[in-house]
Formats: C-alpha cells, structure tokens, sequence
C-alpha cells in the first residue's frame, strides 16, 4: 500500500456514524491541490473536537492512499489518522472570504444530479456539487426528538484512551428540489450535512418543543437560505448502493 501526502481544502463533512471497525467516525470531502474531489474515510472523532478541531474550509495535510470500496467510487481514499495536520486557517478565521472559497468550490460545479449520475456510469464519479434551480421544501420524514444529553460522549478503550463517541441521530431530513436536468420532476433527496443534523440536537435542548424546534430550523435551512443565500448542494453517493444524497450545503451570501 503506498501513501502519498495531500494537501486538501475540507469543504464538509456528513455527520459521524459509528463503525465497528473504527467506533465513531466522519466521511469527509474536501477538494485537492489539483482541483479535484477526494473522499477522507475514516476520519475519527478526536479530530473533530478540541484544539485539533477540523472545520470546513481549513485546509490540511495528510497520507492517504486510493481505497477500492464496493462501487468502486473513484474520490474515495483512505486516510492515515496520525499524518492529518491542520496547515493553514485562512479560510476559516478570522472572517470568512467568500470569495476565495468560491474560487476553490465553484469551478467544480456540475449541472444536474442527471450529470451526475451519467458520469458515475462513465467514470466512477461520486461526489459533486449542483445549484438547485427551484428550492420547493424543506421536509422532515418523522416526528423530532428532543435530545437532552450532550453531543459527545467518551469511552475508553483497551489502550486506556479516551474515545469520542457522538449522539446517534436519524437521517430524517430532505429538500425538494429541481435542478437542471429534471425535466419536469423534482428531486427528494436526504440531507446528511453535519451542521444541520447539530443545529437539529443542541436547538432541542433550548426550546424543548418539538414544533418550535421545527419551526426553527425549517426557517434557517429552508426560508433564510432562500432569502438571504446562494445556495448549493454537496452531492455524494452511498457507499453500499448508487444512489445520491446531500452530504453538505455550500450557502455563500447573495
């Protein structure tokens, strides 16, 4: 196995999942020196806390090599854990340049899940990013839980180290959209960006009910980023079957 040390811009990460192989763990996307798409799994939990916490748009270093998973998705590498460093945090703090993050994420900008889905076939692609031409809904598929207890939780495992373990949360979330290529459909499609999934858990324990929980967050994923942001959509595809789901939301300012 050869590992070969890449310097890539973090643009999202889906909310953490737990693995028996790994415990709790992060897919994360971010975007190469070469412009390109790359896939970092498994990422775990300890660098997405303290003063080692990645967030989206620090651009870090790390060993990865290609890892040839059930789709054969091509982004996909596996990372060395203990070679990711955090190298330049300029596009992060201390103020946002959007500019700069467009010059980085734009370029890559597909025109319709349809493209996407027909390049997967051609060349094995799985991640994306789309502008959604209509934004129609923003939809919940079950009733909200209130979550009480803190996002992170530890356990420590053989060695005596301390693991971080996250709240599990259900995938209940989804836009209605259209984008170019629909033809007269739309798209209802999941959505698994992080920062949604943690607005949903830590604004529970503020407002306690349920409805004006809903309320709130209908009003900053879907009302605010109508009036007040350009938004895009994150593509990525599930590892065990081909189909696309929102991984992350790209909302510069209008």
């Amino acid at each position: 196995m050869t590992w070969e040390k890449k310097r890539i811009t973090i643009v999202t990460k889906a909310y953490p999942e737990y693995s028996k192989r790994h415990g709790s763990v992060a897919c994360t996307a971010g975007i190469t020196e070469d412009n390109e798409w790359i896939r970092l799994y498994p990422i775990d939990m300890r660098h997405f806390s303290g003063s080692v916490k990645i967030s989206k748009f620090d651009i870090i270093e790390a060993e990865c090599t290609p890892d040839s998973d059930k789709l054969g998705r091509k982004e996909s590498c596996k990372v060395r854990p203990d070679s990711i460093k955090i190298i330049d945090r300029s596009l992060t703090k201390p103020k946002v340049d959007w500019n700069r993050r467009n010059d980085i994420v734009l370029p890559l900008l597909n025109d319709s899940v349809e493209s996407l889905q027909q390049s997967y076939q051609e060349k094995k692609t799985s991640l994306g990013l789309i502008k959604p031409i209509e934004l129609i809904d923003f939809i919940k598929n079950d009733p909200l839980q209130i979550y009480e207890k803190d996002s992170w939780s530890f356990t420590v495992n053989l060695d005596g180290m301390k693991i971080p373990q996250i709240t599990k949360i259900p995938h209940i979330f989804k836009y209605r959209f259209t984008c170019q290529g629909c033809k007269g459909q739309e798209h209802n499609m999941q959505c698994e960006d992080w920062e949604l999934f943690e607005s949903y858990r830590s604004w529970g324990k503020t407002y306690k009910d349920p409805s004006i929980l809903w309320d709130k967050l209908k009003y900053k994923y879907f009302d605010w980023m109508l009036k007040e942001r350009d938004l895009y959509f994150i593509m990525g595809m599930y590892s065990q079957y081909p189909t696309w789901f929102i991984v992350g939301l790209y909302c510069p300012p209008k």
